[in-house]
């Protein structure tokens, strides 16, 4: 591509995105390299109205369940709801999310808004390529463990019921356990349980019956902190056990330890 051209691709660029009422793109990075990532408007699902000051995350690496540190950050959306992310060319999987905080990094809590719509799906971005990519956000009810095990939707005939407690044998309150289907249990977990009551009791509702692998956290953070306080099922050698379709494993007990692994490059533990 000629100088020439760039220049006035460049330049058509910056035209639609003011004329738009968006934030632009730079007209060229340091190097001279084409300009491309992804722009948008981000909207609350519920009004349609624009919403101000969210953040877009864009992710390279899956396996960080979207909710580690990010590959890139969008600064935060203006009045008009517009964002623009500069990116180069790869795939990547995509958020949106506005903390009450006001803050770009942290756990999600209660009150905030979220948009997890791109985030199975990598989105390719090739050199001089601007993609629209539009975000609604709704707002996140429950903590982001249990914001897919709702009372309504885990409730079945199949689980278990036990209790989690610390290494002198004290019930832990308000934890949770955690039931994954393979044994990477550095993940987000595929099931939770309610929060323990004061007698560290828990009840871990199950769609099937089969092999789970069973943990523990006190806190829905997406890394521990060291110190607080984990734990799996030490039954099996492997923290699985196996649960009978259409009935409940009784006496299930977890021992809640503090966190002291350190964290491995490129994961993001629970």
């Amino acid at each position: 591509m000629s100088k020439a051209v760039q220049t006035l691709k460049i330049l058509a660029l910056a035209v639609l995105f003011t004329a738009a009422g968006c934030q632009t793109l730079p007209e060229a990075d340091s190097t001279g390299s084409e300009i491309s990532g992804i722009s948008g408007r981000v909207v609350l699902k519920r009004t349609g109205q624009p919403v101000a000051g969210a953040y877009i995350y864009a992710y390279t690496d899956y396996s960080k369940n979207l909710i580690g540190v990010a590959d890139h950050v969008s600064k935060g959306s203006d009045e008009e709801g517009s964002y623009v992310l500069k990116l180069p060319p790869g795939e990547y999987y995509l958020v949106a999310r506005k903390r009450v905080s006001g803050a770009n990094y942290g756990p999600i809590v209660t009150g905030d808004l979220y948009d997890h719509r791109f985030e199975q799906q990598a989105v390719r971005i090739r050199a001089g390529s601007v993609l629209e990519k539009n975000f609604e956000l709704a707002e996140l009810s429950e903590p982001m463990f249990f914001q897919v095990f709702t009372e309504s939707q885990r409730k079945s005939a199949t689980g278990i019921r036990g209790r989690l407690l610390d290494r002198s044998g004290e019930p832990v309150q308000g934890a949770f356990a955690t039931a994954y289907r393979d044994s990477n249990m550095r993940r987000l977990p595929d099931h939770a349980s309610t929060l323990t009551d004061d007698n560290g009791g828990f009840i871990l509702y199950l769609p099937t019956g089969g092999k789970w692998y069973i943990g523990a956290r006190s806190h829905a953070r997406a890394v521990p902190q060291p110190g607080e306080p984990v734990g799996r099922y030490q039954g099996s050698a492997d923290h699985s056990l196996e649960v009978v379709e259409n009935s409940f494993l009784e006496g299930i007990e977890i021992v809640l330890k503090p966190f002291a692994s350190e964290v491995p490059p490129g994961y993001t533990p629970y």
